[in-house]
């Protein structure tokens, strides 16, 4: 394009024919003063110079010029096929519609189309550029770039592998890391979690530990802090439940036992088991001598309980003193002894206080030196203490009741008795018979003392019975018998508005029933009859039996045997005839050599048992007949006594023996007895004089009781 005087007035590019050869020519005007110049470029298109542009890439190029169609084209080797590069050039040789698509939509903008060639995939992108002639007119010529496909799929893929590779590398780092985090923060969160279950299982000695200076660190600190003070207040909480339990099983203990030494053994086994030690004891004071026993003990074998022992140790203070006495040993004690009773350490005593005083003490210790009693431990053993003392209380007013109840039912007895002469002592030793028959039964102290009460009241209803039919030498006849069998039922009358604490009433009813059911009053049979009403049965057949009458001489005891054995299983159970004649073989073994030993006897022994004896009928008497009448009774022994030169003397109602030497005949003693039996008998009544002699018997021990009788001092 020129100006008006001629020159070149902008640059041009085009497309020129040199030579025959396509070119691509640029001229670029250039004003050197007033000289004006045109400078041209010309670069000769052909496949040198397409495949400079291609760079080696694998791409095809190609210029078309709508006025000369195909004006050059080229095909960048690359890394394609010989075999494809021959095909993609003879594509671009002629018209391909894949290529006229691509140039027309290049008018638009950038033109895209896919050329397939053979089994190759192409892709083809074409751009339009203006091109400026030195003619006045512009057109247009194309770029077409062909591009594999495969390169792009290859790079397509290797940069999807790339991506891949590294996207996996990246979630490996990253689950690597997540774990270790999740390491870090999960451990400690196992480890809580299993101590948190350990707690809930009762394992309240569960330690967690997490190094660290994190939240989770703060956390297992704590944790370990709750599971200290969990543990104190399990630990506080399990000694209380203990302290209760035990304290419940000990009031059930209380209230289940009417015998002092089951109690007090019970009651220390509690306290023991409370205080986790291993020895202790109670003491209780006698009332009347005041004397101080030990009545349940539990400690080693090297201790000793001697009265020495007892009078040195921690009880007897607190007993004095009526308040607690508790000793801890020093830090650094060795081997020290506080107690001499126990041999313990450490111990702790209460006082058993009542309304009436001090009764003893109960103390508890242990042998470990390194084990310490505190306040709180007073205060429980002052709390056992207490239901002790209210127990032991409540067993001496039922004593002191039962005692009652057993004086009443034996001067019932002496009353029955003092009816029927021939019977004398009968219901003495029909319960004597039944006790024994009970023991060896291995029945309840309960039991027993229901059968000992009923044995001595199970003819109280022959008060009922006409004398001329019991004070009758010979047979009964069948009408009298009738009126004789009526005696249960009028003793069962005569003792229901009693209120007894033992059934006994049952018992008195049936103590004449028969095991086959011929017996009277209602004719039970068996099982039916009650427990205590067949061994009364046995007992009173027995006494029968052995005992004297005026119509007729005792069996021995031989027969008597014999006969319960005959009659069993038709009037006799024959379980209570076996345990009665079991025990009965016990006695008879024990009393033959017991009496055969009498002959040697230290007279010393002889006068004891006499003063024994003397002394306890006097106490009986006194008892019964107020000091009065007693004293009017020593006065009329004493006198006899110095009439009849014999060397006893009753002073302050004792009896003692006057002769220096001590010289004093057996014969001198049997006197001596016969004349207080008279005196006390025309003063009281003859039948009371058996149980003064009951009453003196029963202070005795068994040896002295069984010479007393081989002496002639008891009535047998």
């Amino acid at each position: 394009v020129r100006s008006s005087d001629g020159r070149i007035a902008k640059p041009l590019a085009t497309f020129l024919d040199i030579d025959g050869a396509m070119t691509m020519t640029v001229v670029q005007p250039i004003v050197l003063g007033a000289q004006s110049y045109a400078l041209v470029a010309v670069q000769r298109v052909n496949n040198a110079f397409l495949e400079g542009l291609a760079g080696g890439t694998g791409e095809a190029f190609a210029f078309y010029d709508p006025r000369a169609r195909r004006v050059a084209h080229t095909v960048a080797g690359g890394a394609l096929p010989s075999r494809s590069l021959a095909a993609l050039d003879e594509a671009l040789r002629v018209s391909n519609p894949a290529v006229d698509v691509a140039i027309r939509d290049a008018e638009a903008g950038l033109g895209r189309s896919k050329l397939i060639v053979g089994s190759d995939n192409y892709q083809v992108r074409a751009h339009r550029f203006r091109l400026e002639a030195d003619t006045l007119d512009t057109h247009y010529a194309y770029l077409a770039a062909v591009v594999s496909r495969r390169v792009s799929d290859e790079a397509k893929s290797t940069t999807t592998n790339l991506i891949t590779m590294w996207s996996v590398i990246a979630v490996l780092s990253l689950a690597g890391l997540g774990g270790w985090v999740a390491r870090r923060v999960s451990d400690p969160l196992v480890a809580l979690t299993g101590g948190a279950r350990r707690i809930r299982d009762g394992d309240f000695s569960t330690k967690i530990s997490v190094s660290g200076g994190n939240e989770i660190s703060d956390l297992a600190d704590s944790f370990n802090q709750m599971t200290d003070s969990l543990r104190d207040r399990s630990e506080s909480l399990t000694k209380k439940v203990l302290e209760l339990a035990t304290l419940y099983e000990m009031s059930r203990a209380l209230g289940s036992t009417l015998e002092m030494e089951t109690l007090l053994e019970s009651v220390l086994d509690s306290a023991l088991r409370i205080f986790s030690v291993d020895s202790g004891y109670v003491t209780l004071r006698d009332c009347e001598t005041g004397d101080l026993a030990i009545r349940a003990w539990r400690g080693g074998a090297e201790t000793v309980r001697d009265d020495d022992a007892l009078r040195s140790s921690m009880s007897e203070w607190v007993i004095r003193e009526g308040r607690p006495l508790i000793f801890n040993p020093p830090r650094d004690a060795r081997e020290a002894r506080i107690d001499e009773v126990t041999g313990a350490s450490a111990a702790l005593c209460v006082p058993l206080i009542s309304a009436e005083g001090t009764l003893g003490a109960i103390t508890v210790g242990s042998h470990d030196q390194t084990f310490r009693f505190t306040s709180d431990d007073v205060r429980l053993l002052s709390t056992i203490a207490n239901h002790v003392t209210i127990a032991v209380g409540n067993i001496e007013l039922f004593s002191s009741l039962q005692d009652a109840y057993l004086s009443t039912v034996r001067s019932l007895a002496a009353a029955v008795d003092a009816k029927d002469p021939y019977t004398r002592g009968h219901s003495e030793r029909v319960a004597t018979f039944a006790v024994q028959i009970a023991e060896e039964m291995e029945l309840s102290h309960e039991q027993r003392i229901a059968l000992e009460m009923a044995a001595y009241l199970h003819d109280i209803g022959k008060i009922g019975v006409r004398e001329e039919i019991l004070l009758k030498p010979g047979s009964l006849t069948d009408a009298e018998m009738g009126e004789m069998r009526h005696h249960p039922l009028i003793g069962a009358n005569i003792l229901k508005p009693v209120g007894f604490p033992w059934p006994i009433t049952p018992v008195v009813r049936h103590h004449h029933e028969a095991w086959d059911g011929s017996g009277y009053p209602a004719g039970l049979k068996g099982e039916e009859i009650p427990l205590l009403a067949r061994i009364l049965t046995v007992a009173d057949a027995y006494e029968a039996m052995i005992a004297d009458r005026p119509y007729r001489k005792g069996r021995t005891i031989e027969d008597a045997i014999e006969e319960l054995e005959r009659c069993s299983a038709q009037q006799f159970d024959e379980r209570i005839v076996a345990f009665f004649v079991r025990r009965l073989g016990e006695c008879t073994d024990v009393v033959p050599d017991t009496a055969i030993a009498t002959e040697d006897v230290h007279p010393d022994e002889v006068q004891a048992i006499f003063v024994a004896l003397a002394d306890g009928m006097l106490t009986s008497f006194r008892r019964l007949g107020g000091p009065r009448l007693a004293s009017n009774v020593e006065h009329e022994l004493n006198e006899y006594f110095a009439t009849h030169m014999i060397p006893f003397a009753i002073t302050q109602g004792g009896m003692s023996i006057t002769s220096e030497d001590r010289s004093c005949t057996v014969d001198h003693m049997q006197v001596t007895l016969k004349r207080m039996d008279e005196a006390m008998g025309h003063t009281s009544g003859a039948s009371l004089v058996d149980h003064f002699y009951a009453d003196a018997a029963a202070g005795l021990s068994e040896r002295m009781r069984l010479l007393a009788l081989s002496l002639g001092f008891l009535r047998d």
